[in-house]
């Protein structure tokens, strides 16, 4: 059993599904490491936004 809870496409409140949408245009799937964080949708979006800045190199 999970110690934190994994946000599903299911549960998820209309901000969370705006980020889940988005995450799964680019990757096909959501990763459970991102359902973790989606349990904050402001840790998530930091995160998203931090990984596209290590994306293009800067």
């Amino acid at each position: 059993m999970a110690r934190i809870s994994l946000v599903t496409a299911e549960s998820a409140n209309p901000e969370q599904k705006a980020l889940y949408d988005a995450i799964h245009a680019q990757l096909g799937m959501v990763p459970n490491f991102l359902k973790v964080f989606a349990n904050s949708p402001a840790a998530l979006k930091a995160f998203l936004g931090l990984h596209g800045i290590a994306g293009n190199g800067l």
